[in-house]
């Protein structure tokens, strides 16, 4: 299928699952063709009106050749190309996330304060069906998202631009946009996986029923956490409660859908943040048009390449998902070390002894889950940097290894009930089973590592609807 986009409106977390992780394509629509090449002329009007000022990026070089007004001919040289940015160097941005920059580069044009020409932005979007550049994850201290913009546009355009277009390009702060989209993209079925696995956490440990009455949804006065009670209630619906403990379970089960509505808040924020940032003008300087600024327009200076939602909401998600993790490690050890569990009915030491694998997933997801603060930058005009990406990637660690650890714990909770024979309730069997023909009872140690990232990819890899990152194990 082809994904249309008309208006910035069209910029959406949806949309941008579609085109960056399904992969389809994408076209602008006739409305906002009109749109970019009417905007394109306005522009172009104001600079030849307004030739002889500070317009940064236009009638200026960037940085510190700001200070002065290029000639006619210097600025016809300049403007052909990207400004300079710094290069850095290291492990790459996913395929993804590379092209859910491209898509979130065409806020500005869509909302005109970026003014491309036409065939600008087709070659722009061309690039989502060609082999992309490799955009360095790392090193990235400037303010906005010079430097991957830098690697991801200048050998694809760098000498065929035209007046303003280079800094229309470089400026901004799209990548911050898709490092926040791509973070909550994933986050969407990492919640189902929470809960499906520490329900069957909860069948493994014999947990009362009543740890999650729906008399708590009203006590407790957060609909988030309501709704995580309700799921892993519904997930744990069985006519048989023989087997439940006549005391309470241990606090992390206790604890859990508290704290998986706590993850569901986190997530609606994050994706809240995300769709502003997907649509919102961030360039600078921006452009403005007669009807708002007349008789020509105006360029504005202003801080757009800075998204203060960007970081903070990573840095939430990174510590909501290291906060699960540890939670899912004391859920581990409970499951293991239980007299009627994996210790007493395994015939040696083997599949119990994944509470160390989940230990050392809990610390990976502890050491990711660190402020991201403003950056510290360089003297004169560029003092600050902003640390998106780095908090992207912090925020990409800690939800790895969440999902490498409830593996661990729905491994362990599926292995206890097989052990037992205790079958698993209606609305988790499918998955019980799922994990128990990716990681049989009976495998050999040898076994484990393929058999773990087969449990990993089951929970992580949507089967039926790639363009919806939710697990295939989705209630129904």
């Amino acid at each position: 299928m082809t994904v249309v986009i008309d208006s910035s409106d069209d910029l959406t977390l949806d949309n941008v699952a579609r085109v960056a992780w399904a992969g389809e394509e994408c076209r602008l629509g006739v409305r906002a063709l009109g749109a970019i090449l009417s905007r394109r002329d306005e522009f172009v009007d104001f600079v030849e009106q307004n030739a002889d000022r500070h317009l940064y990026g236009i009638t200026t070089k960037h940085h510190v050749g700001a200070k002065s007004v290029l000639s006619e001919g210097g600025r016809t040289e300049f403007a052909t190309r990207l400004p300079s940015t710094p290069a850095t160097v290291g492990p790459r941005l996913p395929e993804r996330l590379v092209r859910a920059i491209i898509l979130a580069r065409l806020a500005d044009v869509l909302n005109g304060t970026a003014c491309l020409r036409v065939e600008t932005v087709q070659r722009l979007l061309d690039m989502l069906d060609t082999a992309l550049p490799p955009v360095p994850a790392r090193g990235n201290g400037e303010p906005g998202d010079i430097i991957p913009l830098g690697h991801l546009f200048r050998g694809r355009f760098d000498g065929t631009l035209e007046i303003g277009e280079g800094m229309a390009l470089i400026n901004g702060s799209p990548v911050a946009a898709a490092a926040l989209s791509d973070a909550v993209l994933a986050g969407r079925r990492r919640i189902i996986n929470m809960e499906q696995a520490m329900a069957l956490a909860a069948v493994a440990m014999n947990a009362p029923i009543a740890h999650y009455a729906p008399e708590l949804e009203a006590a407790w006065r957060d609909e988030h956490q309501a709704e995580a009670l309700r799921n892993i209630r519904e997930l744990l619906q069985t006519d048989d409660h023989s087997r439940e403990l006549p005391y309470q379970a241990p606090v992390s089960f206790r604890s859990g859908p508290r704290l998986i509505g706590w993850a569901r808040r986190a997530q609606a924020s994050a994706e809240e943040c995300a769709e502003i940032a997907l649509s919102a003008s961030s360039n600078n300087p921006i452009f403005v048009g007669p009807n708002a600024h007349p008789p020509h327009g105006a360029i504005l200076s202003n801080g757009g390449y800075h998204n203060p939602l960007v970081a903070p909401s990573l840095d939430s998600l990174a510590r909501t998902w290291a906060d699960v993790c540890q939670l899912v490690t004391a859920q581990v050890n409970r499951i293991v070390e239980d007299p009627t569990g994996l210790v007493a009915t395994e015939p040696e030491s083997q599949v119990s002894l994944l509470y160390m694998t989940s230990a050392g997933w809990a610390e990976e997801a502890r050491a990711a889950a660190t402020p991201s603060l403003i950056g510290l930058g360089g003297a004169g005009q560029t003092d600050t940097g902003t640390p998106d990406l780095l908090a992207w990637r912090k925020a990409h660690d800690a939800g790895e290894a969440l999902d490498a650890n409830l593996a661990v714990l729905a491994v362990v909770a599926s292995h206890a009930l097989a052990r037992k024979n205790h079958p698993a309730p209606r609305r988790l069997e499918k998955l019980s089973q799922r994990i128990l023909e990716r990681f049989p009872v009976g495998s050999s140690p040898v076994d484990f590592g393929p058999q773990l990232e087969g449990v990993v990819d089951l929970l992580c890899h949507p089967l039926d609807d790639a363009t919806t990152p939710v697990s295939e194990l989705a209630t129904t």
